[in-house]
């Protein structure tokens, strides 16, 4: 009997919780579907949106705004609608507030979306055109204040016959002079600059295996005598630091040495 009682006690139960569940349920019946009908408006232009997406999520089904952002669709008055459009964001709207408005038209409007873009500078890597068509050729690149007075490019000895006066202020004029030095000297670093890739204080040390001063002396020493290209490899680096590591260390040897 208490087996019988307790099926009994479940099975109440079961039923109860059952019953529970259907009143918390909305029930969808196909009598209750209304035509739901709107416009789908751009919220800042107030102009219709055309071709937007109107979807009932509960049915999985929808619908398209025409051109000018109309629709119509048949929902139940318990849903909800989901509008979307490219470069819109989404928006969700009750069906009961769509379908009991009393002024016409039910206008829904959806924000557009506003990206802010980094300003881009573009240009073109062919000749530039004047406002005649005429072609503009490219800027030199030694600056304007680094150019020389007389010549495009180093004069050659010929030149000396030709045009004497430009050829002789070329050598001797101090404002040429500094021009030039100024221009060797921006070329000197930017040569430094590709060779210190592959030859550096750590890579002498990783040689030589010197450090503190010793390091710091034997790179002055390589810095001076070295006599590599800009365009050493690391094998051309690695063995003339070598090559100079014996001969340094021949050289310390020699001052060591005390004088016969």
């Amino acid at each position: 009997m208490e087996i019988k009682s307790l099926r009994s006690v479940l099975i109440i139960l079961l039923f109860l919780v059952g019953f529970q569940q259907l009143g918390n349920c909305q029930l969808f019946f196909p009598e209750d579907m209304v035509n739901v009908k709107g416009q789908v408006i751009d919220e800042v232009t107030k102009e219709g949106v055309g071709y937007a997406q109107v979807l009932n999520m509960r049915i999985r089904g929808g619908t398209m705004t025409d051109a000018n952002g109309k629709f119509s669709i048949q929902a139940d008055p318990m849903d909800t609608l989901t509008f979307k459009s490219l470069n819109y964001k989404d928006k969700r709207v009750p069906v009961s507030a769509i379908f009991n408005n009393e002024n016409g038209l039910t206008k829904i409007a959806i924000s557009p979306i506003r990206i802010l873009l980094n300003q881009v500078e573009v240009e073109g890597t062919g000749p530039k055109v004047n406002m005649n068509g005429i072609p503009v050729g490219k800027t030199p690149a030694v600056p304007s204040e680094l150019r020389s007075d007389y010549f495009a490019s180093k004069p050659k000895t010929l030149t000396a016959l030709t045009k004497p006066l430009s050829f002789i202020s070329y050598y001797t004029s101090k404002d040429e002079k500094e021009k030039r030095a100024t221009l060797s000297a921006i070329h000197s670093e930017k040569e430094w600059q590709i060779l210190s890739l592959v030859y550096n204080k750590d890579v002498i040390q990783k040689v030589s295996g010197f450090q503190g001063d010793a390091l710091e002396d034997f790179m002055l020493y390589c810095n001076a005598f070295n006599g590599l290209p800009i365009n050493a490899s690391t094998y051309q680096v690695e063995k003339r630091i070598k090559e100079l590591l014996v001969e340094y260390i021949d050289k310390k040897s020699k001052e060591k040495l005390p004088k016969l």
